[in-house]
């Protein structure tokens, strides 16, 4: 008896109706998104669209997943929140290595579709601010960047105006039973987030005398490590940006470089940069 292509290790016989890869992903849909607009194409166009496609791609996913930690953070669960700060932290070293693929462009190369894309500029990321805003660090001032998206300025306006990760992880962190100020924990949350000396003390003693509560030390360190990896990704685009256009401004009309290296030490959790500074002697 002769074994089907299957059995024998080849190949399965192919559906004859139904669900397919093409068809769940939107395959047709999703590779007829890529449209140059350098006349005749250039060459390296496709692969700069591909790359930022592919950026808006896991900034969804970034933010899907940290609507999900916070959920867990509500409900008090370390354990699942860490699970999902492990997904996001992988995806944001991802994103550093993608802006590395960037890199390969040449100025020349980079030159020969740039102008095309003006005013067109990637601080007009409206996911990207939403992950600024939701991990709290919102600056009002983009919000006339997307005058013209309606959907875009509702999904920030939503995010700036409802509590941050940090906020979240705190009033967690509050109802595990460690001290947190009053006034912390009541604070508008449309204001700008302040150092606060009493929360950095108290970090550190969970730190130095973690005891049956290693977990939150393992949550400290997964939310620095977030924290860090944004820090790497602003200073490798830094340098990806100066490589390929040097000083010039942006096609939006930024400073490029400049207003780059601006915003390259945002901190998105002061309280757990500060607390480095206490361990282990004197401030």
């Amino acid at each position: 008896m002769n074994r089907s292509s299957s059995e024998a290790g080849g190949p399965p016989a192919p559906p004859a109706h139904g669900l397919t890869y093409g068809s769940y992903l939107k395959l047709p849909e999703l590779l007829g998104l890529q449209t140059e607009v350098s006349s005749p194409p250039h060459h390296d166009e496709l692969f700069f669209i591909i790359i930022h496609q592919t950026y808006e791609l896991w900034f969804k996913e970034c933010l899907h997943e940290s609507d999900l930690l916070i959920a867990h953070l509500r409900e008090d669960s370390i354990s699942r929140s860490l699970k999902v700060l492990k997904r996001v932290n992988a995806v944001v070293d991802l994103l550093v290595s993608q802006i590395r693929l960037l890199a390969t462009l040449t100025p020349v190369e980079f030159a020969g579709f740039r102008d095309g894309l003006r005013p067109a500029s990637g601080f007009q990321s409206s996911q990207f601010r939403e992950l600024e805003f939701l991990y709290g660090h919102r600056d009002p001032a983009f919000f006339q960047y997307f005058a013209g998206e309606p959907g875009a300025v509702a999904a920030l306006r939503r995010r700036s105006i409802a509590p941050s990760l940090w906020d979240e992880f705190i009033a967690c962190f509050h109802r595990a039973g460690y001290a947190v100020d009053p006034e912390l924990l009541a604070r508008e949350v449309t204001t700008p987030h302040i150092l606060n000396a009493n929360l950095v003390a108290e970090i550190k003693r969970v730190y130095e005398q973690p005891h049956e509560n290693y977990h939150w030390v393992l949550m400290f360190e997964a939310l620095l490590d977030l924290d860090a990896l944004f820090r790497l990704w602003r200073s490798t685009h830094v340098a990806m940006v100066a490589r390929t256009i040097g000083h010039k401004s942006g096609t939006g009309g930024s400073s490029g470089v400049d207003f780059l290296r601006s915003r390259e030490n945002i901190s998105f959790f002061p309280e757990l940069w500060e607390v480095r500074s206490l361990i282990g002697g004197a401030y």
